[in-house]
C-alpha cells in the first residue's frame, strides 16, 4: 500500500540503495546476441561541484540510457572526470594565494601532490551528485583523463602522431595567455565585444617633408615593435610611397610602406601599422614581405611586461597596460618636424579583443617554440565521415558550422606552459641539446627525443645512458579528452570491451565544446580505428536564467540542481529541464518551472492510489495479473476502446521522438497522456464501470496496464517515483522483473481504433465546451443542468448514444433531443452540433452577461497575442514545431469559443 503522500527523499533514498545493491547498472559485453549502447559521459573537469548545465546533460544521457535498457539493449553509461587543465590548476592556484604562496613556492613535485588530494575529494563530491541525479552509470567502469590507463592511451597517440610526422616542435605565433602564463589552441580563444580607444598616429614619410602617414590602433604601446606600414595596393592615396620610409616616433627607427591586399581600405586612414611579433595578421603580412621588411621584434614578454631589447628604457618592465598610458604620454609631448603632435587624436571605439576561455584576461599573440599538431589529413577524415552521413549531428543546424570548421582547420597547438596535466613525451639529450638556463619556448632547433619514460639513448646521437631533460610542458587537456572513447575501453590494448563497446552510439553535450572536443574525437576515433566513435552527437544548448542571461556567480543568477532537488524532489527537477530542452535551443529556467513537473509528480502518486485503493481495493492480484490479452474487444466501452488506442499511438510517439532525440517531445508526450486522456478522463469514466460487475474487470485490466505501461515509458525521465509505482502495480499487471527498466517496453499493439479516438475527441470537446460555460457563468457544480441538441447529423447520434458518458462528465440532469433552441439559452458544442443550457432560474442575467462580456474580451486579447505570434516570421522560423502547432491549435480553439459565448451573449440579450 503506497503512503498517502509522496515523500521524495525516502522513495530516492530506498532506490538509489536497491539499485546499487543489485549492480543494476553494471554492464559486460553480451554473449546472447544483444547489441551494445554504449555513452561515455562528457567527463566533468575536476573543478568543484557540478552545475545545473552539467545536470541538464547527465539526465538527457540517463534518460537515454534508460529508454535503451527498457528496450534490451546492454547499454552501457562509462563515467569519469576530466583532469582540465588550466581550469583546474587555476582553482588550486586561487586556493594557493589565499594562503599567501604560488605553486613556484611549493615545488612541482609538492604542487602536483597538492593537486592529487584536490581531485580525489572532487571526484568524491561530482560523482556522489551524479549517484543523487539518479544516474544509471556504471561505476566500475569509473576513469580519470590522468589515471594510468588513459595516460598509456595518450603516449601511444603522442607516439603515433609523432613518428607519422603530424606532430612537430617549431615557432609560431601562438595565443598567449598572460594570466595562465601558457600558450592556447584558437578555439581556446573566445572574442568578446569590449569598449575601447582607437587612437591616430602619424608617422612622417622619410625625405617628404610634411608628408605623413596617419595609422589607426587601439595597442599603440606596440608600436614600439613595428617593423613596416601597410597599404592597399591599389589605394591611389599610397601608390606613390611603396617602398618608402617612414619614421617610427619614439625609437629612431625607420620603417618600410609595403602593399599588400590584406589591408582594408575603410578602415581608418587605409594605412596600417605592421607589428609581426603581436598580431597574427601582421605576421601574415610578414611572411608574405620578408625581403620587403624587418621581421618581428618583440617588446612584450610571456609575463605581459615590456622588455628591455628595443624598447626605451622610460617603458621597460611596464605591464602592457600601464606601458599604454606611458607610450601615449610620450606621444602627445613629442612633435612631429611640422610641430603638430605625433598623437593625433583619439575617439571611442567597440571591437571584438580575443580573450582566454577561462580567465577571460586579454590575449597576448606571441612568437614562440610549441608543439603542434598538423591537422589538415586528420580532419580530412572526419570531413569525409560528415559528408557520407556516418556520422550526424542532431539538430542538423550545427552540421554546417561543424564542417566549415573542419574545412578550415588550422595546426592544433599542443603544449601548455602549465604543471597540471599529461607531461609531454619528450626527452632531450643534454650531448645533443643546450638547454642550459635557457626558457624551453625561446629555444630553437631542439632534437627531442618521444618516449613515454626515460629513454635509454639519445633517437639523434645514440648516446646511451646519458643525462636527459623532459619537456617541462604539458599537452592541451583536450588531446586525453579526444581520445575518450577509445581509452576508456583500453585502447591502445585490443580488449574484449573495445570490441564490443566502440564504437559507442551516441554522444550528448553543448554546443558550445562541438570544435574543442566533438570534433576532435571523430578525429581520433577515424584516424585510429578508422570507425566514428558515435555516429550520432546530441547537441544541447545552455541553461540561462529566465532572462535569458547566463548564469554566472558575479550575477548572482546561479542555480544550484542539489537545492532544487532538496526542494521539490529529484524526479521534478529533471523532468522540468528535460521538458524544455528542445533541440537548437537554450532554457530560460526559472524555480517555478518546476513546479508544473512537482505536480505531475503528485499526479502519478495519486492516481496510482486510485489503482490500487479503489479499483483494485488492495486485494491480492489474481496469478499471472490482468493481462490485456484476456479483453473481449467486442465488449469494450469506446471509453475503453479508446484509452487502449491512445496508449498505442502515444507509445509510438514517443518511440519516434526518441529516436530523434527529441526527448523534450517524448516527455511532453507522455505528460499530455498521462495527464489527460488518462487521469482527467479514463479515470474518472471508470469509476462507474468498476462499479458495473459486467465492466468491471475490464476496467480493472485497462487501468492497471495503461498506468503501468506508462509508468516504464516515463521512468528514464522520472526514475525514482516511477520505479516505485511500477514496483506497486507489479503484480497487477503480471511483471515478473526486478525493476522497471527490466521489464521491457510495452508493447501496445493491436489497439488501433481510429473510430473510437474521434468519437472521444468530440465528446471530450463537448463535455469540454459544457463545463468552461458553468465556469464562466460560475454555475454550482452541485447543480445539474439540462441540456438539448438539434438535428440527426453531425454529432448528433453521438450525443444520444453516449448521453449518459456526457451527462456524467458535464453534470448534467439530462441530455436530450430537441426540436428548438430552448430560450435564454448557453451554448455549447459538440463538432458541429450546438448544445443549448437553458439558463432560466440557473444564473443572474445581468450578472452573466458581464461575465460573458469580460470572457469574450479576455479571448480576444488572446486571439490577438496568437495572431501576433504566428505573424512573426522569426517565431514561425527559429520556435519548436510542436509550440507553433500548439499556438495554432490554441488559435483556432480560441477564436470558437469566442464565437459560442458570443452567441450565448447575444440569446441572453434577446431574452
Amino acid at each position: 500500500m503506497l503512503e498517502k503522500a509522496y515523500a521524495p527523499d525516502a522513495v530516492e533514498k530506498k532506490w538509489v540503495d536497491a539499485w546499487k545493491e543489485a549492480r543494476l547498472f553494471d554492464s559486460a559485453p553480451a554473449t546472447d546476441g544483444r547489441r551494445s549502447y554504449t555513452v561515455v559521459i562528457p567527463p566533468p573537469n575536476v573543478t568543484g561541484a557540478l552545475h545545473i548545465g552539467h545536470a541538464l546533460n547527465n539526465t538527457l544521457q540517463d534518460a537515454l540510457i534508460r529508454w535503451h535498457r527498457l528496450h534490451g539493449r546492454e547499454a552501457c553509461w562509462v563515467p569519469g572526470t576530466d583532469h582540465g587543465g588550466i581550469a583546474t590548476q587555476n582553482v588550486m592556484e586561487k586556493q594557493l594565494k589565499a594562503e599567501k604562496l604560488a605553486r613556484h613556492d611549493l615545488g612541482r613535485e609538492k604542487f602536483l601532490e597538492r593537486m592529487q588530494v584536490w581531485v580525489r575529494d572532487c571526484k568524491k563530491t561530482i560523482l556522489g551528485q551524479l549517484v543523487r541525479l539518479g544516474c544509471a552509470l556504471d561505476f566500475s567502469r569509473e576513469a580519470f583523463t590522468m589515471d594510468e590507463v588513459r595516460a598509456r592511451s595518450v603516449h601511444h597517440a603522442f607516439q603515433r602522431f609523432y613518428d607519422e610526422g603530424l606532430i612537430y616542435r617549431g615557432s609560431r605565433m601562438v595565443n598567449w595567455c598572460v594570466r595562465c602564463g601558457t600558450a592556447l589552441s584558437d578555439i581556446e580563444v573566445e572574442s568578446e565585444d569590449r569598449k575601447a580607444k582607437l587612437w591616430r598616429l602619424r608617422y612622417p614619410v622619410k625625405g617628404k617633408p610634411g608628408r605623413y602617414l596617419v595609422v589607426a590602433t587601439t595597442r599603440p604601446e606596440t608600436m614600439l615593435g613595428d617593423t613596416a606600414v601597410a597599404v592597399h595596393p591599389e589605394d591611389e592615396r599610397y601608390k606613390d610611397l611603396h617602398g618608402a620610409e617612414v619614421e617610427l616616433p619614439l625609437t629612431g627607427r625607420t620603417l618600410k610602406v609595403v602593399p599588400d591586399a590584406m589591408v582594408d581600405r575603410e578602415f581608418g586612414t587605409g594605412a596600417v601599422k605592421v607589428t609581426p611579433a603581436h598580431d597574427p595578421n601582421d605576421y601574415d603580412i610578414w611572411t608574405r614581405h620578408k625581403g620587403e621588411m624587418e621581421g618581428p621584434r618583440p617588446v612584450i614578454g610571456f609575463d605581459g611586461k615590456m622588455l628591455a631589447e628595443g624598447v626605451p628604457a622610460e617603458f621597460v618592465g611596464l605591464p602592457r597596460e600601464k606601458a599604454r598610458e606611458a607610450v601615449l604620454a610620450a606621444l602627445a609631448s613629442e612633435a612631429a618636424p611640422d610641430g603638430d603632435p605625433i598623437l593625433a587624436g583619439e575617439e571611442d571605439y567597440k571591437h571584438a579583443v580575443s580573450v582566454c576561455y577561462r580567465c577571460q584576461q586579454a590575449i597576448e599573440p606571441l612568437v614562440s617554440e610549441q608543439w603542434f599538431m598538423k591537422m589538415e589529413p586528420v580532419a580530412a577524415k572526419a570531413l569525409a565521415a560528415y559528408d557520407d552521413g556516418r556520422f550526424k549531428i542532431y539538430p542538423a543546424s550545427w552540421g554546417k558550422p561543424y564542417r566549415n570548421w573542419l574545412a578550415n582547420i588550422q595546426d592544433w597547438c599542443l603544449s601548455r606552459q602549465i604543471w597540471w596535466g599529461h607531461r609531454i613525451p619528450a626527452w632531450y639529450c643534454l650531448s645533443c641539446n643546450d638547454l642550459k638556463d635557457k626558457p624551453f619556448m625561446t629555444v630553437k632547433g631542439l632534437k627531442p627525443t618521444v618516449s613515454a619514460e626515460k629513454p635509454a639513448k639519445c633517437a639523434h646521437c645514440g648516446k646511451a645512458g646519458g643525462d636527459f631533460l623532459q619537456d617541462p610542458d604539458v599537452l592541451d587537456t583536450w588531446f586525453s579528452s579526444a581520445l575518450w572513447p577509445l581509452s576508456v575501453f583500453g585502447w591502445p590494448e585490443r580488449t574484449k570491451d573495445l570490441a564490443f563497446y566502440y564504437p559507442t552510439e551516441v554522444l550528448v553535450t553543448g554546443y558550445e565544446i562541438l570544435y574543442l572536443w566533438v570534433a576532435r574525437m571523430q578525429m581520433m576515433g577515424l584516424w585510429f580505428e578508422d570507425k566514428v566513435p558515435f555516429p550520432h552527437a546530441l547537441i544541447h544548448g545552455i541553461v540561462r536564467d529566465k532572462s535569458g542571461k547566463k548564469m554566472s556567480k558575479s550575477l548572482g543568477n546561479v542555480v544550484d540542481p542539489l537545492v532544487m532537488m532538496d526542494k521539490h524532489g529529484t524526479d521534478a527537477f529533471r523532468f522540468a529541464i528535460v521538458s524544455q530542452a528542445h533541440p537548437g535551443r537554450d532554457i530560460p529556467f526559472a524555480e517555478e518551472s518546476v513546479t508544473g513537473p512537482r505536480n505531475f509528480v503528485n499526479k502519478l502518486w495519486n492516481s496510482t492510489r486510485y489503482v490500487l485503493d479503489y479499483a483494485l481495493k488492495n486485494e491480492p492480484a489474481p496469478a499471472g495479473g490482468y493481462p490485456l490479452e484476456k479483453l473481449d474487444r467486442a465488449k469494450l466501452s469506446l471509453a475503453d476502446r479508446w484509452i487502449l488506442a491512445r496508449f498505442e499511438a502515444v507509445t509510438a510517439e514517443a518511440e519516434a521522438d526518441v529516436a530523434e532525440y527529441n526527448l523534450a517531445a517524448a516527455a511532453d508526450t507522455l505528460y499530455g497522456f498521462l495527464w489527460d486522456d488518462f487521469c482527467d478522463w479514463y479515470v474518472e469514466l471508470s469509476k462507474p464501470a468498476l462499479a458495473d460487475p459486467a465492466r468491471a474487470e475490464a476496467a480493472k485490466t485497462i487501468l492497471v496496464q495503461v498506468l503501468s505501461g506508462t509508468l516504464k515509458l516515463l521512468h528514464p525521465f522520472m526514475p525514482y517515483v516511477t520505479e516505485e509505482l511500477w514496483q506497486a502495480l507489479k503484480p497487477y499487471a503480471g511483471e515478473t522483473a526486478a525493476f522497471a527498466f527490466q521489464a521491457g517496453a510495452p508493447r501496445p499493439t493491436g489497439w488501433k481504433d481510429d473510430e473510437a479516438v474521434a468519437q472521444m475527441r468530440r465528446l471530450i470537446a463537448a463535455v469540454g465546451s459544457i463545463r468552461a460555460i458553468r465556469s464562466i457563468l460560475e454555475v454550482p457544480p452541485a447543480l445539474k443542468l439540462k441540456a438539448y441538441f438539434m438535428g440527426s447529423n453531425g454529432s448528433a447520434p453521438l450525443l444520444e448514444k453516449h448521453a449518459d458518458m456526457v451527462k456524467y462528465l458535464a453534470r448534467l440532469e439530462s441530455l436530450e433531443l430537441a426540436s428548438a433552441r430552448p430560450p435564454r439559452a448557453a451554448v455549447a458544442v459538440a463538432g458541429t452540433t450546438p448544445i443549448y443550457l437553458p439558463l432560466e432560474g440557473v444564473v443572474e442575467f445581468d450578472k452573466a452577461r458581464a461575465r460573458l462580456e469580460k470572457a469574450i474580451e479576455k479571448l480576444g486579447k488572446e486571439l490577438v497575442k496568437a495572431d501576433g505570434m504566428l505573424g512573426n516570421k522569426s517565431f514561425l522560423e527559429r520556435a519548436p514545431k510542436e509550440e507553433v502547432e500548439k499556438v495554432k491549435s490554441r488559435r483556432d480553439e480560441a477564436a470558437a469559443e469566442q464565437g459560442f459565448l458570443k452567441d450565448t451573449l447575444a440569446a441572453l440579450a434577446a431574452g
